[in-house]
Order: structure tokens, then sequence, then C-alpha cells
């Protein structure tokens, strides 16, 4: 077999990587296809640099190859595997523009990881610092639309599950950020402001699976405001709707409570509404 042996001081064959990283020589070989699997051992033994240039010299020396294609795309992945997410959710967007019939777009792949990479970017708990739910939540919320239109787009992608589950928690991230901007206001006398966080939070977050423990906490900020009617009003839909969770518990108390005190008709305030 005839190789091509490239030794790069510096520079690679164009591209992303950075000029100052230390890189192994790369040793390229005749066709697109080693070239390309060469790539995909660097990103295996997280040689990313290295993975780099093999896929950009595909790209360059082969460009009406099947392997150009996929280089194209390995590049993106490598971005993610260097976690450079930015650019990498721009990599495989501009991948499903250019090859909108590739089997890695019309499976949802590169959907996926347009998610996945926002996702990655969202704010993390690290020690001595303040907890991800105080911090701000665009990425978070970016998250959450691209997962919403992948699962419009890809109902039946094999990426679906991972993506539900990754969803999931950017919407309990967000109603996180929610109940503490919640509890920020009744800290500080605002009850009103609280309820209305709630109950936005409760709009705009379905199936966040904390409905029920958000309508507690509506009710008692209502009952905190002396609305004992919508108090009693939303205590009973806890109970309705999750009969068997604690928090239909704690709602039958509280409705004891206002009977007990106001009677089977308590009064209403005017204010905010969460119907």
């Amino acid at each position: 077999m005839v190789w091509l042996t490239f030794t790069l001081a510096v520079a690679g064959s164009g591209g992303c990587a950075s000029t100052d990283e230390v890189t192994k020589p790369i040793t390229y070989s005749l066709t697109a296809k080693q070239n390309y699997e060469k790539g995909l051992a660097e990103i295996k033994d997280e040689n990313y640099p290295e993975a780099q240039k093999y896929f950009q010299f595909v790209r360059s020396k082969f460009p009406f190859s099947k392997y150009s294609v996929l280089a194209e795309l390995a590049l993106a992945d490598t971005q993610f595997a260097r976690e450079a997410y930015t650019e990498a959710a721009e990599s495989y967007k501009q991948f499903a523009r250019l090859h909108p019939t590739h089997e890695k777009v019309t499976d949802g792949y590169a959907a996926f990881k347009v998610g996945e990479c926002t996702y990655r970017d969202m704010p993390d708990d690290v020690w001595l610092l303040p907890p991800s739910y105080e911090k701000d939540q665009s990425a978070v919320s970016d998250t959450l639309r691209e997962f919403d239109d992948f699962l419009k787009q890809y109902p039946s992608s094999p990426h679906r599950k991972q993506a539900e589950a990754l969803r999931r928690e950017a919407l309990k991230r967000l109603v996180d950020h929610e109940v503490y901007v919640a509890r920020f206001y009744l800290d500080s006398n605002h009850p009103k402001a609280a309820a209305m966080r709630i109950e936005g939070a409760i709009r705009r977050y379905p199936g966040s699976g904390r409905d029920a423990e958000l309508l507690l906490a509506l009710g008692e900020t209502y009952l905190n405001m002396g609305d004992a009617g919508r108090a009693k009003d939303t205590f009973e839909r806890v109970v309705h709707e999750y009969g068997e969770a604690e928090q239909a518990r704690k709602s039958g108390l509280y409705l004891e409570f206002i009977r007990a005190h106001y009677g089977d008709n308590p009064p209403s305030a005017a204010g905010p509404s969460h119907g």
C-alpha cells in the first residue's frame, strides 16, 4: 500500500484548529476512506486537533467523495467533543442546510446535536458559585425551544428518548428558576408578584412534573395574601388532579383549615388568576 506522509510542525491543512496546539505528526493515507477512518480513531482517542486535520484533509483533497460529506459532519462532532458547543451548533446547522436529504439530517441527528449543544451550554452548579437556577436562563430557554422543535419535526427519530430526557432537565431548570424568583418575592413581602410568577410557570411549562408542587405553593401564596377563595380552588385542584401525591395530602389539610376559618364559600380577592 502506498502512503503519503506529511509532518506538520505548526499549522495543519486549515480550518478551526488553533495554530498553537501541540499535535503529533500527521500521516495521511492515500484514500478518502482511510483518512476519514483515521480521523474517527483520533476522536476515539480524544486527539481532537489531529482528528480535525484528517477530516479537513478529506474535505480539501476529496471534495466529491461521500467521505467529504461525512468528514464535514465529523468536524462538527469533533467540535462538540472539544466542548466548543457554540461552534459545533453552527456546524450542525450548516450541515443540515447543505445536506437536507442526508440520513444524519433526516433521522434528526443534526437537529438533536444542536439541542444537545445548547443543553451543554446551560449554566452549571459549581461549588462556591450561585446555583444554576439563580443565573441567567437564556441558554436553558434556548435548549427547551430546540428540543421542542426537534420533537415536532422528528417524532420517530432514534434520538427522541434522549431528547425528551434532556428537555425534561431543561424544563426542571426553568421551573426551579421561577420558584426561586417567587420565593424571593415572598421573602420581600410581595405575595402578589410571587403568585403571578408561579401562575406563569404553570402556564408556560406544562408537563414539567412539578405541577402539584407549583399549585400547592400557589395555594399557600393565595392564603398568605388573604385570598381564601382562590386558595380553596387551588388546593381542591391539587386534591382532584394529584390525589396520590404528598401535595394532595397537604392541600387537604389546608382545605380543612379554610373551612374551619372561612366556611364552605370563602371570599376571593381581585388579582391574578391561574385559570
